[in-house]
């Protein structure tokens, strides 16, 4: 892909990682007998393992506060892999996104509200979180990629399956058609792994 001042860069990743219930810690207590074990699938073009495609560049998952932490991360990363003789884009850093997202933000937000009320406190956040709607999740995403933040993002859904259904049908085709992330291969065995 070529970015906005010519130069050459790797493609846009997005991966998710599923457990079949969801990463919202009130779905997480009570985890159903037989469930499969966290899976971390390509939402483009994953492979036979259902992990990201094999291919050059090392992939690095971050978690991170804020956008600014997610850039210095990967500032540090690049840094680190040039002082050691390889090109910064021997990696792909992608950060970790919780994400609950509904066709309108309010009714996003209210499934929230409703999952954090059963908790018995506050509710941990590890990195970045987005409740909204999927386009804004992919304008987001969008952002975060064209501005250099970071290479890509793992998508933790808070719900599953409807917030991937959302992320698949809606966001990744608003991304591709900004030319923005190739189109989209992987969503039927992202579908799958839900089952």
């Amino acid at each position: 892909m070529t970015s906005l001042h010519g130069t050459s860069r790797p493609a846009l990743r997005i991966a998710a990682e599923l457990n079949g219930y969801g990463h919202h810690p009130a779905l997480s207590i009570d985890r159903r007998a037989g469930r499969p074990e966290s899976r971390w699938v390509d939402l483009r073009r994953a492979d036979d393992d259902g992990g990201l495609p094999h291919d050059h560049a090392t992939i690095v998952r971050i978690q991170a506060a804020d956008m600014a932490q997610a850039h210095r991360e990967r500032a540090t990363l690049r840094s680190e892999i040039q002082a050691k003789g390889g090109h910064p884009d021997d990696i792909a850093v992608l950060v970790d996104i919780a994400v609950l997202i509904a066709p309108e933000a309010r009714t996003a937000r209210k499934e929230l509200m409703t999952l954090d009320s059963t908790l018995p406190g506050p509710r941990p956040s590890e990195s970045l979180e987005y409740i909204g709607t999927p386009i804004g999740l992919a304008s987001l995403i969008a952002d975060l990629y064209v501005v250099g933040v970071v290479d890509g993002v793992t998508l933790l859904p808070m719900s599953e399956p409807a917030v991937l259904d959302h992320v698949v049908n809606e966001s990744l085709p608003w991304l591709t058609l900004r030319g923005v992330y190739p189109p989209p291969r992987g969503a039927a065995l992202a579908r799958t792994h839900l089952r």
